[in-house]
């Protein structure tokens, strides 16, 4: 951690001064509100901004991350969307309420005593914090009046500050993931369970304004609990006991040993929430709204926590850590309780500085740490060991690499480190303690309980230590130096020492210590009365003690009225149900008579002899009648002289056993009333005699009651015979007792240790069914060897590879028959094994099929090499496709066409060697440059050409004009047409282009000399000169041809030459032996009668040639005749005579 990075700095700070109900530190200051974001996030604070008033009276903080080598006009660009002054937070700044701060770029920004702090950011990791140390500081500070606002962003960073915001009472909310432009941050946050609201941004300042402004109007009983007789309250109070009862109906949980302002505050803040001013309006949203009440739980039951909170108390709490293991074994275990763990930060935390020291030791113990909560939710998140990237800012980056593995998720907890925690619900007023603890940390727990659930904690945390254990408390919890149960260690960290003090009774929570209460009644039995001078009516059973709060051992001013009265009233004696003294007034010890022997608490034997009838008269009168009895002006011995007192009896009960005082309240009568009472008793013979008679009574009876008191001594002996029993039989109880605690303990233990195993083992389930599943969907073909290369699994596409059946497990692989040619397979797995780097290979199959062979080292999750995992990628069809772009890559390479491919925007991607030969450039001059560069005309046809490929349409043999690299232009003949995905769109374009300038030029010749020929054949008038296909169908006619048969060019271009034959020659086949001739003999000569269009026949003198292509084959025919008219027609034939 950075020297600035110092997130729970506020809280360390401010630990004397934050109130022990919330906690908190913020009532009264302005209200701020932080809006953190990342990527995204500054459209939402336009619009944020946009839709928030002026006069909100609220101070906002905008805390993003930024760029540190470029200046932010984030500023200017909030500014145009408020009226309200935007300003960065160059230095430290007094907030001020409608005001917006923003984050300068590379500075963290924090909160502490109504101002902006900045420091630089140190460390890189501290870039991805900045929003949760902000609001973390913002929650310390300004608590309930605090309200964190999580925006767009790619990152975690937030969700663990908005838990201290949560946990100050302060109000949270986060964008809707889905509107967010990067719903990373908002989910961070939502998925922690802590935030109030979820809503899109428009919505955001309305409900803001709307739950600061309903504070002022909310409407709860005082926090404080009313006097009976304030009546205003009694409704609220109803309605406060009926939101209670209707919570612990639905959830189980009690919160009467909560202090009352804490709950007073939550529900305050649930109700602000909610968007209610009263209890009973709160009360409808509990029964009508199906999440509140879990949200009023998680509210009261605070489960917040983050890792090493308070750094420097964990730093302190090191020096400690060798008493922790001092005197331990390898065998031994250190064993420490985490109470209230919340979602285990604290607990893992504590196993790290366990387990780092663990290995400075050469035999080190294991440890054992009990995390125990009563949110389930908590205990879950614990178990998961699984925590959003912005730990970074509480957990070193050391720490991070030993003791997490990174996810996608964020960090998960090592399984070493998860193992030595075990996590259970468990309630500590409740349940029993574990014990034999060396530590125990209850941190944050104290400062929400009353006075006497601290005690009960205290009890029980005591209870579970071993003598001189250590206990750490929170920062703003601590012990009375004058404990009899803990001592001070570090008084500014809060850390301290059991104090080995003995006990009477184990802290159950079963059933009422009724072992001591039986205790006390011996006790008061065996030690008889306390007499004392100075103190009041005390219990005979408590020691007189001095008056808490009383400064120098001053009366307060009950005692004093008590002292008081005791001196104005009448000495007095507080007798039992057998006359036994308990207590005496200070003055009444100058009535009593002790006659020599053994004491006793008798008030009989204590009294003179002659009034012992009359008193014990009067003791059995009041006992009776549960009343009064009193005896007037009996003549009392005192100081050698007789005196007159008034003696009254007064019975009264005490569960149901009573009990007697006996006041005695002497008379000052003057000598004659004596002398009278005297002289009386004298004249009176009657008298006399009854007082004789009463004399011989008395001494019988007091023979009767010393008999009687002898016997009571001797059941007295036999009681106190009894009761010594009793005290082995109670001592062995006590045992007993302490032995079922410690079993209750192990038990706890074992039922927390079975729950962990069964949670362990449903995740193993679902794990194996995950894996199962996979391996039977895979088309991969997939085998798992030990470090031995033999088979532990496969997947179903190996089997075939291999022809595996189930019972070849624990064979070794090369051992099988395989369908693959891979001889290699053995020295690979052993290569692997040995040097930790994989392998692939391309091997055939039978059947033309290919497959990757890859090989990889099987790590274990403690990265531990448990053998090695081939895996088997069928690439049959990736090999055709190498080969065919192996065949067309030849083809393009040896082609001396240009073969160019292009991107949509005319880029060029690749460049081949035609296209070299052809336009001069280099495949490293041409690719990436524009096809505009071939284009003489400035890319205007080009650009047409393209359009119309990237709208679908190719282009084919187009002829026209390039330019080359030299600047000579070329003709070319150019093709294209477009690259298309499976979905048809295109991805890129072709272009062929091929070199048609000597083809143009010989092109050019023919022409040329197809004219020149055409030229001299239609000047040969006197000639007819026509040309027909091997058909004999004519495809070309000369003007001497028309002039002389008679038909036009039109007329007979693809007719057949016969037409010019006469019937009779056709019919005979004369023109098929003449064509024959010419294609036989290269020339046939013809001399024959010929017939004209208009059907005139005439003598034509011709020859038929054949024409010939380079190849020598024949590809048509060509005649020439000659006009007629320079020739007379030959003679006819005679007619033949028949011989005689």
């Amino acid at each position: 951690m950075t020297e600035h990075l110092r997130p729970d700095g506020a809280e360390q700070d401010l630990a004397e001064e934050i109130d022990n109900i919330v906690p908190s530190h913020g009532y009264n200051k302005i209200p701020v509100v932080g809006l953190g974001g990342s990527a995204g996030s500054i459209e939402a604070l336009q619009e944020f901004f946009r839709v928030m008033p002026a006069g909100s009276g609220l101070a906002f903080v905008v805390v993003i991350h930024l760029s540190p080598d470029h200046d932010s006009s984030l500023t200017e660009l909030l500014q145009r969307c408020t009226p309200m002054r935007v300003v960065q937070a160059n230095e430290q700044i007094s907030v001020e309420p409608g005001t917006v701060y923003v984050i300068p770029p590379g500075k963290l920004i924090q909160s502490a005593n109504g101002h902006l702090k900045l420091s630089a950011i140190g460390e890189e990791r501290a870039r991805h914090v900045t929003v949760d140390v902000f609001f973390r500081t913002l929650a310390d500070s300004h608590a309930p009046h605090s309200a964190a606002v999580v925006l767009s962003g790619m990152d975690g960073d937030g969700a663990i500050g908005i838990k201290r915001i949560k946990e100050r009472g302060g109000l949270t909310v986060a964008q809707d993931p889905e509107e967010a432009l990067h719903g990373s941050m908002p989910r961070s946050s939502v998925d922690t369970g802590m935030v109030d609201w979820v809503l899109p941004v428009r919505d955001m300042p309305a409900r803001l304004l709307s739950y600061f402004r309903l504070e002022q109007s909310i409407n709860l009983p005082p926090e404080e609990s009313p006097a009976p007789a304030q009546s205003r309250h009694e409704q609220d109070e109803a309605q406060l006991r009926d939101v209670l009862s209707f919570l612990r109906t639905r959830t189980g949980r009690d919160f009467s040993n909560y202090k009352r302002a804490t709950v007073l505050r939550r529900l305050g803040r649930r109700m602000q929430v909610n968007g209610v001013d009263n209890l009973g309006s709160y009360l409808t949203c509990l029964r009508t709204r199906s999440g509140e009440c879990n949200a009023l739980l998680q509210d009261l039951l605070i489960s917040v926590t983050n890792f090493f909170r308070d750094a420097e108390c964990f730093e302190a709490l090191e020096a400690h850590l060798p008493a922790l293991f001092a005197g331990k074994k390898a065998g031994d275990v250190v064993r420490v309780w985490t109470v209230a763990c919340a979602t285990g930060e604290e607990a893992y935390s504590l196993a790290m500085l366990l387990s780092e020291h663990a290995r400075t030791l050469d035999s080190p113990p294991l440890i054992q740490v009990f995390a125990t909560d009563l949110d389930d939710g908590a205990i879950r998140t614990a178990r998961d060991g699984v925590y959003p990237l912005a730990i970074t800012a509480d957990v070193s980056p050391e720490r991070l690499r030993r003791h997490f593995i990174k996810e996608h998720r964020g960090y998960r907890v090592r399984r070493e480190l998860r193992e030595m925690v075990l996590f259970a619900v468990h309630d500590v007023l409740k349940d029993s303690p574990f014990s034999r603890l060396d530590m125990v940390s209850c941190r944050n727990l104290l400062i929400y309980l009353t006075r006497e659930a601290q005690t009960r904690v205290m009890e029980t945390v005591h209870f579970g230590l071993v003598p001189h254990g250590k206990l750490m408390l929170g920062s703003s919890e601590s012990i009375d130096e004058t404990s009899l149960l803990f001592q001070v260690l570090d008084k500014k960290h809060r850390i301290y020492e059991q104090r080995p003090v003995g006990r009477t009774s184990v802290p159950l929570r079963s059933a009422p210590a009724t072992l001591a209460l039986a205790e006390r009644a011996q006790q008061a039995a065996r030690d008889g009365p306390i007499v004392s001078s100075q103190a009041g009516l005390l219990s005979s059973t408590e020691p007189s003690a001095a008056t808490p709060g009383a400064p120098g051992g001053r009366l307060n001013l009950a005692e004093l009225h008590l002292r008081l009265v005791e001196h104005l009233a009448p000495p007095s004696v507080l007798l039992d149900a057998d006359y036994k003294i308990l207590h005496l007034s200070p003055r009444a010890g100058r009535f009593l008579q002790f006659s020599g022997g053994e004491p006793s608490r008798d008030l009989l034997r204590a009294m003179p002899a002659e009034l012992r009838i009359e008193l014990r008269a009067a003791l059995y009168q009041a006992g009776q009648t549960r009343g009064t009895a009193e005896l007037q002006a009996l003549p009392f011995p005192l100081g050698g002289s007789t005196t007159l007192v008034d003696v009254r009896v007064l019975c009264l009960e005490q569960e149901g056993d009573p009990l007697f005082l006996v006041t005695f309240d002497p008379r000052i009568p003057d000598a004659g009333q004596v002398a009278d009472a005297a002289a009386r008793a004298e004249t009176d013979p009657l008298a006399r005699h009854l007082d004789r008679e009463i004399e011989r009574l008395k001494s019988h009876l007091r023979e009767t009651v010393e008999q009687y008191e002898a016997s009571t001594e001797e059941i007295k002996a036999s009681n106190e015979e009894l009761q010594a029993m009793n005290e082995e039989l109670r001592a062995a109880t006590e045992e007993l007792e302490t032995s079922r605690e410690e079993l209750q303990s192990i038990n706890e233990e074992l039922t927390t240790v079975n729950q962990e195993l069964k949670n362990k083992v449903e995740e193993l389930v679902h794990s194996n069914s995950d894996m199962q599943n996979l391996m039977d969907a895979t088309a991969i073909a997939t085998i798992f060897l030990n470090r031995d290369l033999r088979i532990t699994r496969y997947t179903p596409s190996a089997g075939a590879l291999f022809n595996l059946i189930p019972s070849d497990a624990g064979r070794p692989l090369t051992d099988m028959a395989s369908q693959l040619d891979y001889p290699e397979l053995g020295d690979d797995a052993r290569s692997v094994l040995a040097r930790l780097v994989p392998i692939e290979r391309e091997v055939s199959q039978r059947g033309d099929r290919w497959y990757l062979a890859r090989l990889l080292p099987y790590r274990t999750i403690e990265d531990r090499i448990g053998g090695v995992v081939f895996t088997f990628i069928d690439i049959t069809e990736r090999k055709k496709a190498e080969e065919v772009q192996r065949w067309l890559s030849s083809v393009v390479r040896a082609t001396s066409d240009a073969v160019i491919s292009f991107a949509p925007d005319h880029t060029i991607l690749s460049w081949n060697g035609g296209a070299e030969r052809i336009f001069g450039y280099t495949a490293e001059e041409a690719i990436g440059q524009p096809l505009t560069m071939l284009a003489p005309d400035g890319g205007a046809e080009q650009d047409r050409l393209v359009a119309n490929v990237v709208h679908g349409n190719g282009v084919d043999n187009h002829e026209t004009v390039r330019k080359r690299k030299d600047g000579t232009r070329i003709h070319v003949a150019i093709t294209l047409s477009p690259i298309r995905d499976d979905d048809g769109k295109m991805l890129a374009g072709t272009a062929l282009a091929r070199d048609i300038s000597s083809a143009r030029a010989a092109a050019d010749a023919l022409r040329a000399s197809e004219e020149r020929l055409r030229l001299l054949v239609e000047s040969a008038r006197e000639y007819a000169i026509f040309s027909t296909d091997l058909e004999r169908r004519v495809t070309s006619w000369n003007s001497g041809a028309e002039r002389l048969l008679g038909f036009s060019e039109s007329e007979v271009m693809g007719r057949s030459a016969d037409i010019i034959f006469t019937p009779e020659d056709r019919a005979d086949g004369a023109p098929e032996r003449e064509a024959a001739t010419a294609l036989r003999e290269g020339r046939a000569s013809d001399e024959r009668t010929h017939m004209r269009k208009d059907g005139s026949r005439f003598f034509g003198s011709g020859a038929m040639m054949a024409m010939r292509n380079t190849a020598g084959e024949p590809v048509g025919l060509v005649k020439i005749l000659r006009d007629p008219s320079d020739r007379p027609p030959p003679p006819t034939p005679a007619p033949l005579r028949p011989e005689c």
